[in-house]
C-alpha cells in the first residue's frame, strides 16, 4: 500500500470531517480524501441543536463554532399572516444544553476543519478520487484512488463512506437503497437570505399555510435566512405572474418581515433547494461502513440535516473504536452504530414527511384541522415538551398514543 491508515473517510463533508475529529481525538490513524480541491461556499444556513451542541464541545470545537453562530432559545409555529399557535422555549427544558444555534455552513464545516488540520494523526488528501475498493479475505481493506492522474492504494481497518447521497463506496458495497422524491417531485424548496436586518429575534418560526410553508432562522451579523416550501403548480404560477407575487406570498406568510422581504427584486435571488429523502437498507458490511447523506438523507430536513452528519459520526466514532479495540471489523460490529441511530433517523424522518403533508395539502378543512391541532400542543405541555425533546435531539420517540389522542382533539390536553 502507498498509505495505511486505521480509519480511512472517504468524503470530507461535515460528517466525515466530524468523525475525522472524533478519531483523532481518540489518537487514531486516520486518512480523509476528498475529490474536491477546495471546499465551495456553500451559501445555506445550518441549525445546531442542543444535543449537537453539547456534542461539539465534548470535540473540543464549539468556542470556535459559536462564533459564527447566532443564538436560538425559542421555535415557533404559527399559520398564515404569522399567527402563532404555540411556542416551545429550550430555556425552559430539563435538559443539558438550553439552546440551540443556527449559522452559515461553510464557516461550521470549516470550524471543524480547522481543527483537524491541527492533529498529526489526521492526514487529509484534497483532489483524491476514490476508485475501485480493495478487498482481503472477504473484507474491505482499502482502496485505489485517483490523484492528478497517478493511482494512489490506501489501505485500511475499517472503510468510511461518508460521500453524500450519490455515494460511489455505497454503490461499489452494493447496498440497496431508495431514493424518494417528496410527493413525486411535486413540492419545491427554496431558500433566501436577508441583509441588515433591523432586529433579530433569539428565535426559529415555522409558518404553514395552504400548500405553502416557511421558515425564519436567524444568522449572525444581522441577518436572516428564510426557506419557502411550496407545491411546484403554485411555484410555475408564481414564475408565471413575477416576482411581485413571490413578495406577495411570503408577506401573506411573515407580514412581520416586509422590511426585509421587500430586499426580493429578482428571481436569481432564490436558492433552489432540492426535496427528498433517502433511505438505505442496510449501512455496513465486513470492514466498511456508510455514514450521513450516503445512507440517510432528507430535505425538507427542518433543519435536521447537519445534526444527522455529527450526531451519527460521534456515534460511529464509538463503535469503531471499540472495533479497533477488539480486533472485530466485522458487519456485524459496524452495524451496532446503525441499530443506535436508524430509530432517530426514521422518526427524523417521518416527521419531515408530516410536515410536508401539513403545507402540502390544499383543502380548507384539512387546514383548518391541522391549525387546530398545532393550538392545541400550545395547551397541552406535554405534548408541547415532546414536540420539543424530538427538534432538541435528546428523543427518538415517537409520540404516545394518549398524546396523538390529545393532538387530534379526542382527549382533553
Amino acid at each position: 500500500m502507498d498509505i495505511e491508515s486505521e480509519v480511512l473517510i472517504v468524503g470530507a463533508g461535515i460528517a466525515g470531517v466530524a468523525l475525522a475529529l472524533a478519531m483523532g481525538r481518540k489518537g487514531r490513524q486516520v486518512v480523509l480524501i476528498e475529490r474536491s480541491k477546495q471546499f465551495p461556499n456553500i451559501p445555506k444556513g445550518d441549525f445546531l441543536q442542543p444535543v449537537t451542541i453539547d456534542l461539539l464541545d465534548k470535540l473540543g470545537v464549539l468556542p470556535e463554532v459559536t462564533k459564527h453562530c447566532a443564538h436560538v432559545a425559542r421555535v415557533n409555529y404559527g399559520t398564515l399572516g404569522g399567527v402563532n399557535c404555540f411556542t416551545g422555549s429550550y430555556e425552559e427544558m430539563d435538559i443539558p444544553v438550553r439552546y440551540a444555534l443556527n449559522g452559515d455552513h461553510h464557516h461550521i464545516h470549516q470550524s471543524l476543519f480547522n481543527a483537524i488540520e491541527e492533529m498529526p494523526n489526521v492526514r487529509f488528501y484534497p483532489g483524491m478520487n476514490a476508485g475501485k475498493l480493495l478487498f482481503s479475505d472477504h473484507y474491505v481493506s482499502g482502496i485505489e484512488a485517483d490523484s492528478a492522474g497517478k493511482t494512489v492504494r490506501i489501505g485500511s481497518k475499517i472503510l468510511v463512506g461518508s460521500d453524500g447521497i450519490k455515494s460511489k463506496i455505497r454503490d461499489q458495497l452494493g447496498l440497496k437503497y431508495h431514493l424518494y422524491p417528496y410527493e413525486e417531485k411535486m413540492a419545491k424548496m427554496f431558500a433566501f437570505t436577508f441583509q441588515d436586518v433591523t432586529q433579530t429575534r433569539e428565535e426559529a418560526s415555522f409558518f404553514f399555510g395552504e400548500g405553502v410553508s416557511c421558515g425564519v432562522f436567524p444568522l449572525p451579523g444581522q441577518r436572516l435566512r428564510i426557506y419557502l416550501a411550496l407545491r411546484k403548480d403554485l411555484w410555475q404560477r408564481i414564475r408565471e405572474d413575477g416576482i411581485e407575487s413571490l413578495r406577495g406570498m411570503l408577506l401573506s406568510l411573515c407580514p412581520h418581515l416586509q422590511q426585509e422581504i421587500s430586499q426580493i427584486v429578482d428571481f436569481k435571488q432564490v436558492q433552489s433547494i432540492p426535496a427528498y429523502y433517502l433511505h438505505t437498507e442496510k449501512w455496513a458490511i465486513n470492514g466498511a461502513v456508510l455514514l450521513g447523506d450516503a445512507c440517510h438523507a432528507l430535505s425538507p430536513a427542518l433543519g435536521q440535516g447537519m445534526n444527522l452528519a455529527i450526531q451519527g459520526a460521534v456515534e460511529l466514532s464509538n463503535t469503531l473504536e471499540e472495533a479497533l479495540i477488539t480486533d472485530d471489523c466485522s458487519e456485524r460490529q459496524l452495524r451496532l452504530y446503525e441499530k443506535k441511530r436508524r430509530k432517530y433517523v426514521r422518526l427524523i424522518q417521518r416527521n419531515s414527511t408530516a410536515h410536508t403533508y401539513c403545507w402540502f395539502v390544499k383543502n380548507r378543512a384539512f387546514v383548518t384541522l391541522r391549525n387546530a391541532a398545532f393550538r392545541r400542543i400550545g395547551k397541552c405541555p406535554n405534548l408541547l415538551k415532546e414536540q420539543m425533546l424530538t427538534t432538541s435531539g435528546y428523543s427518538d420517540k415517537p409520540p404516545s398514543f394518549s398524546h396523538m389522542l390529545r393532538f387530534a382533539g379526542i382527549m382533553k390536553p
